[in-house]
Order: structure tokens, then C-alpha cells, then sequence
């Protein structure tokens, strides 16, 4: 059992690394011609590339197959992403339109037409910094998916959640949400950076970063969005209450039965304040007088009526002949 829980362990950071792996593929770049027709004898770093390109396509996306196929793909489009600003970068080339992308585009293209299973080229060219997040968001929550088949004879209940806040508190922290959160300006959720699923996105924290429940683990509160950074609180306290409609359904939950509460002591509050009126005031003399007073004359006329009735006399009988029964006089 580990207390401590290595990323570079796991299947993503296994993978990418052979993306990353550096070969002489002399073979390969001989037979670049074939994918493009940009020539590479001016710029000679593309061979480099291309070759590395048409080694991962065809020889290393279709292995590690305990990783599904499409967290592959998307690790094959974050690699060619981060090649290309890197040659950018160091060879001085700017623009969204140049020989390095055309060249790419050429390549991967052919290897389509090459391949049995093809990987769907993404599209969108997002900032090197917004790569880098995108991808380590999808290597969290695929590591995270894989510890839920783990036992915790292999990874203790803390080793786990401590890791999980870890991830969350790298991009939520109070410190660092709002800069994440400017990066997400502008954007729509479906064609951002932070959105790959909606088990895995930065649209739904709660279930992306979620605890794992064992042990007894008390989950640390976790705001609902990264557009709700305005209101995050210091990460690391425990779940908790705070003015936010993150916490809305927290709240109704609690204030039922603060309701209930507060209607009871309410009441008691008024009979007893009646009760010390009524008791103590001269208003409550006076009350008592009056309702004493009319006690005492409702008891003398129901007695005048039972005396009356004691007095009265009734008869009745039957009329054979007519059925008609009921006389009724009173003693003189």
C-alpha cells in the first residue's frame, strides 16, 4: 500500500513519453517526399519532425492499447501541437499560415490515407500554455478513472484524495483561479481549451475533481466552475457554507430544518408573552374581570333554566286512530 501516488507511473505519462522519445529515423526520412510536397532540404528540422510524426501515427498510436484510443489520439495531437510551436519558437517563424503547419497538415493527412484506424486531426491551435493545461486536465482525469479500479491495498483512501486536491488546487486555488479563469475568457465551453468531456471538464468541478469516498474522507469544498473563481474561498478548508450559488442546494437543506426552529420558538415566544400579560398587566386584571363576570351570568341562566325545566310537565302519547303524537303544557 502507497502513500504517495507517482503520475509517472501510470499509462499517460507512460505513453506520451514514447511520443517524445527521440530516434535517428533515417529510413523514415528518406521517405518524406511522399508526404509533402514542401521541400525539406530548406528547412532541414523538418525531417526531423516528420519522421518522428510518421514513426508515432503508425508505430506508437497504435500500441499501449490499455489506453483507449482516443485519449492516444488527443496525446498525438497535444505532441504535434507542442513540436510545432517549439520549431516556431527556436527557427523564428511566425504566422497562423506557414511552411511548418502546411508541412504538418501534408503529413498527416497521407498517414490518414496509410492507416487502418485513423486519428482525427484537432483543428484548433490553442496557445502552447493552454495545451499544456488541456493536457494535463485529460491525464488527471484519465489516471483518476484508472484509480477507481484500483484497491486500496495498492493506494491508501489519503493518498488518493490528497492527490486529487493536489490537481484541484493547481488551477482553484485562490491564488491561481482568476488567472485560469481570464485564459477561459472568450471562449465557449465546447471549442475551449479546459472542456473534453463532461466528466472531465472545467465546467463541472465538482464531478471532475471529486474525492473518493473511503475511509471516512470529509471532501474539501470545491467551487462549481472556473467561472465562479470571483467567488472561491481559500482552498484546503472543509466543505463548508458560504454565500454562493455553488452552495444553493446546501443551503435549502440546512434552512428546513432552521425554519422549523425558529417557527416553534416563535410561538412559544408569543404564549408567553401573552401569558405574562394576562398574568401581571393591569390590561390582564382587567381581562380576567370581564371573562369571570361573564362566566358568573352564564351559570345563573343556565340555572334559571333548569329550574324552569324541572318545573315543566310533558306527556305524550299515541293516537291510535290519527298516528299524531306530542302535547305539552306547563304546571300552574
Amino acid at each position: 500500500m502507497s502513500d504517495h501516488l507517482d503520475e509517472e507511473k501510470f499509462l499517460p505519462s507512460i505513453f506520451y513519453k514514447k511520443l517524445e522519445k527521440k530516434e535517428d529515423l533515417k529510413e523514415l526520412k528518406s521517405t518524406l517526399h511522399k508526404y509533402s510536397s514542401i521541400p525539406t532540404t530548406d528547412w532541414t528540422y523538418l525531417k526531423e519532425f516528420g519522421a518522428h510524426l510518421i514513426r508515432n501515427y503508425k508505430d506508437v498510436l497504435p500500441s499501449c492499447n490499455k489506453l483507449s484510443f482516443e485519449k492516444r489520439c488527443r496525446d498525438l495531437n497535444y505532441w504535434v501541437k507542442s513540436e510545432i510551436y517549439r520549431y516556431e519558437k527556436e527557427h523564428d517563424v511566425s504566422g497562423i499560415i506557414n511552411h511548418i503547419r502546411n508541412f504538418s497538415t501534408d503529413v498527416w493527412e497521407q498517414l490518414d490515407k496509410e492507416v487502418s484506424r485513423r486519428c482525427e486531426r484537432e483543428q484548433i491551435y490553442y496557445p502552447i500554455d493552454e495545451i499544456k493545461i488541456r493536457k494535463d486536465l485529460d491525464d488527471f482525469c484519465t489516471i483518476r478513472d484508472i484509480l477507481l479500479t484500483k484497491s486500496e491495498s495498492e493506494y491508501t483512501c489519503k493518498a488518493v484524495n490528497d492527490w486529487v486536491d493536489k490537481k484541484y488546487n493547481n488551477y482553484f486555488s485562490k491564488e491561481k483561479c482568476e488567472t485560469y479563469n481570464k485564459m477561459n475568457a472568450g471562449y465557449s465551453k465546447e471549442f475551449g481549451p479546459f472542456h473534453i468531456s463532461d466528466n472531465c471538464t472545467f465546467y463541472d468541478i465538482p464531478t471532475t475533481f471529486r474525492s473518493f469516498n473511503c475511509a471516512g474522507y470529509i471532501p474539501r469544498y470545491k467551487i462549481k466552475s472556473i467561472s465562479n473563481c470571483e467567488r472561491n474561498i481559500m482552498s484546503g478548508e472543509l466543505y463548508k457554507a458560504v454565500k454562493s450559488n455553488d452552495f444553493s442546494h446546501h443551503k435549502s437543506n440546512v434552512s428546513t430544518g432552521t425554519s422549523f426552529l425558529i417557527a416553534g420558538l416563535t410561538v412559544l415566544g408569543i404564549i408567553f408573552f401573552f401569558f405574562m400579560i394576562y398574568k401581571f398587566s393591569p390590561f390582564g386584571s382587567f381581562l380576567r374581570y370581564n371573562i369571570m363576570k361573564k362566566f358568573n351570568l352564564t351559570n345563573n341562566i343556565d340555572e334559571e333554566d333548569g329550574q324552569l325545566f324541572e318545573r315543566s310537565e310533558y306527556s305524550q302519547y299515541t293516537d291510535p286512530e290519527n298516528e299524531r303524537h306530542h302535547i305539552g303544557y306547563n304546571a300552574l
